[in-house]
């Protein structure tokens, strides 16, 4: 490691060197030589082409003076260049910039002169054409255009001898009288002419001296500077050269240094990043593992481990309580040595190490010395320790154990590596911990939710079955005082007793029924399996077999639940339809898959999008009014003498259980048509999701607060209680996304209940639950105007706030603006 610190050390110095001698040792005078000497190539012919239009300018042929300003401004821009690349105080530019503005200067006064001069030619020609009218004397029409083409000769030719030609022909049109009327134009002419042959030697002087004032000599100046400054730069630059590959030959042995060096890196890098992928594999057969099936895939995730770290036995030990082990031993290699009493003495040197990583090499006594005697004892060469943790406890141990090879030296700089693998297997089991205590947790609230119902049904009960053994007692009594004298009565009251007791104990198997379901194990029901088998054991024991008739399939639907149970609620219904019918009368049991594509509200629940079964039960007997319609379900509630009014109850309870619904419609006079809809199971099998999400819970007096937190904690939510109104809603407005839904405690009176949700949903756009007791009336318009998403009646049952708090928070609704229902299934819930 030192030897690479080293060569680093040096490698950035010569880097540095080599650097310094690049940057010095290029020829960057050669591309700027280039482009001076092009800018200067743009700027002497931009000056050309301005010399060249100055002497069409001066004959005539070009009108107006836009190219030669552009010109100009070509060589302004070609110097503006040369400046930017060479410095305003460069002394060749100051030559060539004053060069150029002589120059111009010139190009000014020329245009200035011929501009005159060209207006005067103009002006002479319409004169000499008003004068060569017809009614004009002839020596005038003569003279004047004899004068004319001398003039418009002139920018041709305009030597001394024709400007004095010219002259004397003035002089002598000015000398001759002339008729009336046209004195004023032969004297603007002679006017004109004068002004024409004033003008026009300054004008041929300036165009004559332009090429003389040029910039080339400035020009040739300022290359050659360049070129001496060119030369003297590339013969520093030759010796850094030279300086640079001796350079670069000193960093070429160093590169075969560092190569070798990085050759060793990289068989490291390479056998860490395989590694990688191994631990990658591992932590995905948890990730695909249900928490049920992650104690039985721990074998296997070490078996992935173990083969990628090319070790001999890999094992966990639990130190939770449980004293659970696993342990995976590479193919053809026996059990470790003592295992597991001998690997469990070494776990209080374990824990009691300084790091959570611990590396033992016996042979080169590497590591703590109580470990390396002990191992070296069971012959083991290397061991590999991680500790996995629960929070700051210390849960467990992952270790791996070589006998026959060495720690390889890629292991050795992978600690970060053996972290994740032993975050990922504490991940696992800290899930499936979790996962158990979850599911104890849910028993036991489901087993504390039936005590709670039989509580409150205990009455109904007490009464169903007091009148049962008010029956049976009295059959007794009879019995026995017409037993001597009439036995053939006696008999027939023994049979009543009989009967009345069965009846007592079907009472109360439904109860007990009812009461210890949530104990059940879980299990699956195939659909058409349970409805053909309770269909057929039904038939057997109805007079007319033809009345039931099975149509439809499941198609192979399997549901969560056990058979018995499912058959249990098939049976009731089928049995209530033959019960509210005619004798003779058919009853048609139908079965359909149906796949919802959105969530569907039924009359008794709501459906989740998805694949369902539906089982239905049709009869054309009595039917139901509304009013027994909504009490269907109720425990206790019959319309029978002889019924318990538990059978359709206990069905509800199943079919809620498997986040199922109910669809009845019943007509008095036409018949009922019962509907169970039950989620069918996928074919593999997820996960059971969590419940999730942040319940806001605003209440009056706190210790009920505290229990309404502890019920939905149960539930799998987490509760947030607050008893003052304002700091409630301080908390929505300071995090509006915090919450997922709300449930307020109803208070006529003050700034909680309808009151507080009015505030809370003009803040935020999350569902309001609002908390009655038993005696609170609230109407529906109320609830919609607020608005109000459902209601809560106190005391609260946990099924039903578990159902209601599912409905409002259900994956497809949660972080969108759940809208209210219906105005008739609150006044439903009423």
């Amino acid at each position: 490691m030192r030897l690479t610190a080293q060569a680093a050390v040096l490698g950035v110095l010569l880097a540095g060197l080599l650097t310094w001698l690049m940057i010095n040792g290029k020829g960057e005078m050669d591309a700027a030589y280039v482009q001076t000497q092009r800018t200067i190539d743009a700027l002497a012919l931009a000056e050309s082409r301005m010399q060249h239009d100055v002497l069409r300018a001066r004959t005539g042929l070009l009108r107006n003076y836009d190219p030669i300003v552009t010109h100009l401004r070509e060589m302004q821009a070609a110097l503006a260049a040369i400046r930017a690349a060479s410095g305003p105080d460069d002394r060749e530019v100051r030559a060539l910039a004053e060069a150029m503005n002589r120059e111009a200067q010139m190009v000014e006064r020329f245009k200035t002169g011929n501009a005159l001069v060209q207006n005067s030619i103009a002006y002479f020609d319409s004169l000499s054409d008003r004068l060569s009218e017809p009614d004009i004397d002839p020596w005038l029409a003569r003279a004047v255009a004899a004068l004319q083409i001398r003039v418009s000769e002139l920018a041709r030719e305009s030597s001394p001898r024709r400007l004095d030609d010219i002259r004397a022909r003035l002089d002598a049109l000015a000398a001759v009288s002339h008729p009336a009327g046209r004195g004023a134009d032969i004297a603007a002419i002679v006017l004109h002419g004068r002004q024409l042959l004033e003008l026009l030697p300054q004008v041929d002087t300036v165009t004559r001296s332009l090429p003389a004032s040029s910039s080339e000599p400035a020009r040739q100046a300022l290359l050659e500077a360049r070129r001496a400054l060119k030369d003297q730069r590339q013969v520093r630059a030759d010796g850094f050269r030279l300086a640079l590959y001796a350079a670069a030959l000193a960093l070429v042995a160093l590169v075969v240094r560092v190569g070798l060096l990085m050759r060793a890196g990289t068989m490291i890098l390479r056998r860490t990043i395989v590694f990688q992928a191994v631990v990658a594999q591992a932590n995905n057969l948890f990730l695909a593992s249900q928490p049920d099936q992650i104690e039985a895939h721990i074998v296997d995730a070490m078996a992935i481990v173990g083969e990628g770290a090319n070790t001999d036995h890999c094992y966990v030990l639990m130190l939770d309580g449980t004293n659970a082990t696993h342990l995976w031993n590479r193919p053809g290699h026996p059990a470790p040595r003592g295992w597991p009493d001998a690997q469990r003495a070494l776990v209080p040197d374990l824990i009691a190490a300084p790091d959570d990583h611990i590396f033992v090499e016996t042979a080169e006594r590497i590591g703590p010395p109580a470990l390396i005697q002990a191992l070296a004892q069971r012959g083991v060469t290397t061991l590999t320790c991680a500790r996995l943790r629960r929070g700051e406890r210390i849960v467990g141990v992952l270790c791996f154990e070589r006998t026959r090879s060495t720690l390889p030296p890629w292991m050795r700089h992978s600690r970060g590596l053996l972290q994740v693998v032993a975050d990922s297997f504490g991940a696992a089991l800290e899930r499936q911990h979790v996962w158990a205590e979850r599911r104890e947790i849910e028993t036991t609230l489901r087993r504390a939710q039936r005590l709670e119902a039989i509580g409150i049904f205990a009455s109904g009960v007490a009464h169903n079955i007091n009148n049962v053994l008010n029956v049976m007692l009295g059959h007794a009594e009879i019995a026995a005082d017409a037993l001597p004298a009439d036995p053939h009565r006696a008999a027939k009251q023994i049979d009543l007793l009989v009967q009345a007791g069965g009846r007592a104990h079907e009472i109360a198997g439904q109860i007990l029924d009812y009461g210890r379901r949530g104990g059940a194990t879980q299990s699956t029901s195939d659909v058409d399996a349970v409805v053909a088998e309770t269909v057929a054991q039904i038939r057997t024991s109805t007079a007319d077999r033809a009345a039931i008739r099975l149509t439809g399939a499941a198609q192979g639907a399997v549901v969560d639940g056990e058979p018995a149970q499912l058959q249990q609620v098939v049976h009731n219904l089928i049995r209530n339809a033959i019960q509210a019918s005619d004798p003779g009368k058919a009853i048609d049991v139908q079965l359909e898959r149906v796949r919802l594509a959105e969530r569907r509200t039924l009359s008794h629940g709501e459906l989740c999008p998805g694949d369902h079964v539906r089982i239905r039960v049709v009869d054309a007997g009595r039917g139901m009014d509304e009013a027994t319609l909504a009490r269907i379900f109720e425990p206790f509630f019959t319309t029978r003498p002889a019924g318990t009014g538990l059978g359709l109850a206990t069905a509800f309870e199943f079919v809620q259980e498997q986040d199922g619904a109910f669809h009845v419609r019943s007509e008095p006079g036409v018949g009922s048509a019962f509907e169970v809809w039950l989620p069918v199971r996928p074919q593999t099998e997820p996960g059971d999701s969590a419940a999730g999400g942040t319940v806001m819970i605003v209440g009056g007096a706190r210790s009920a607060v505290q229990e309404d937190e502890e019920t939905l904690a149960a539930l799998g939510y987490e509760p947030i209680g607050y008893t003052d109104p304002e700091a409630a809603l301080t908390a929505l407005r300071a995090e509006p996304g915090r919450f997922d839904l709300l449930i307020v405690e109803n208070r006529p009176s003050g700034p909680l209940g309808l009151a507080f949700a009015r505030r809370a949903a003009r803040i935020v756009d999350r569902p309001i639950v609002l908390s009655l007791s038993a005696a609170d009336t609230v109407r529906p318009e109320v609830l919609s105007a607020i608005p109000i998403v459902d209601v809560a009646r106190r005391p609260w049952r946990s099924t039903a706030l578990a159902l209601t708090l599912r409905r409002h928070l259900g994956s497809e609704t949660r972080g969108t603006s759940p809208r209210r229902k219906a105005v008739e299934n609150r006044a439903a819930s009423h």
